[in-house]
């Protein structure tokens, strides 16, 4: 399993998450990390316990990430974003702020190949231009 693969399996759980209760997050989870390790010969350990990380890492900043996504989204308010592409820019909020060792450029490069096999044809362009200005919130 590659880290576009835990990507895309951290991205689903934060849309399933969007339909749950808060307690239900480490059952989401489990769910996955089950399903992987029945896959398993041993290799994806550290997979695993990147998807961990970056899952709770997310939740754990829920909040900020979410005012950070709401600031650099102009003239959309969160209810309006679709729940997948939410999910992606969440996860790539989080990286961004939190991950310093992932470089920008492949943040938000992954992030927009997760919204072109994910998403519409005009997300992956919206989700660009807000992760644009969330760099620029960052940064300043």
């Amino acid at each position: 399993m590659t880290r576009r693969n835990a990507r895309e399996l951290i991205m689903q759980l934060l849309y399933e998450y969007t339909f749950h209760n808060e307690e239900d997050t480490e059952r989401l989870l489990n769910e996955k990390i089950n399903e992987i390790k029945a896959k398993d010969d041993g290799s994806n350990k550290a997979v695993i316990k990147f998807i961990e990380d970056e899952y709770f890492g997310v939740l754990a900043h829920l909040d900020e990430i979410d005012e950070l996504i709401k600031k650099s989204a102009v003239n959309w308010s969160p209810s309006r974003i679709a729940k997948v592409d939410f999910g992606i820019l969440r996860l790539a909020t989080y990286e961004l702020k939190w991950c310093t060792d992932i470089p920008n450029k492949v943040v938000v490069n992954e992030a927009l190949e997760i919204a072109k096999a994910y998403s519409t044809d005009k997300s992956a362009k919206f989700i660009n231009g807000i992760l644009g200005n969330v760099i620029k919130l960052i940064e300043d």
